[in-house]
């Protein structure tokens, strides 16, 4: 639903005919809520974002929806412990700030990024559990370490 921009953002409720009070992101409050902004350009998602990148060993200049997609497609080949974190954290990371958005926007109930951020970790530690590691690798001590993964 992310990648084909379907899900149902304030801006493309709005689009449908719905009458929405308020289009603004739920996160910062300036401007419309559109997938590419609750996702990659909001300061908010941003900091997730960059915090995710970094416990990946990895410190770029965040870029929108396409350019973070194009960058994860081109650059993250291959059955790494890398790649497959990487891929891992991507896909937890847009059902996160969605689900985040949500309970935001319904329930009214904010979590601090730091729990958001350790859900994340969670899931990954979770889905790893079982795989081969190669631990004489020291990239992949450096990740388990930062990910806290056994």
């Amino acid at each position: 639903m992310a990648i084909l921009d379907r899900l149902p953002t304030r801006v493309r409720l709005m689009r449908m005919g719905l009458v929405i009070e308020n289009d603004r992101c739920i996160f910062c409050d300036l401007v419309p809520e559109t997938r590419n902004h609750i996702f990659f350009e909001c300061d908010y998602a941003k900091s997730l974002w960059k915090a995710i990148l970094l416990l990946c060993g990895v410190n770029r200049r965040i870029s929108h929806w396409e350019g973070e997609l194009s960058w994860a497609a081109h650059c993250l080949k291959g059955k790494s412990l890398l790649t497959r974190v990487f891929k891992l954290a991507l896909t937890s990371y847009v059902y996160v700030i969605w689900r985040e958005r949500n309970k935001r926007l319904y329930g009214g109930l904010l979590r601090p990024m730091s729990d958001i951020l350790l859900s994340i970790k969670t899931d990954i530690q979770i889905r790893l559990d079982g795989w081969p590691i190669n631990r004489s690798d020291s990239r992949n001590i450096a990740l388990c370490v930062s990910w806290g993964i056994s």
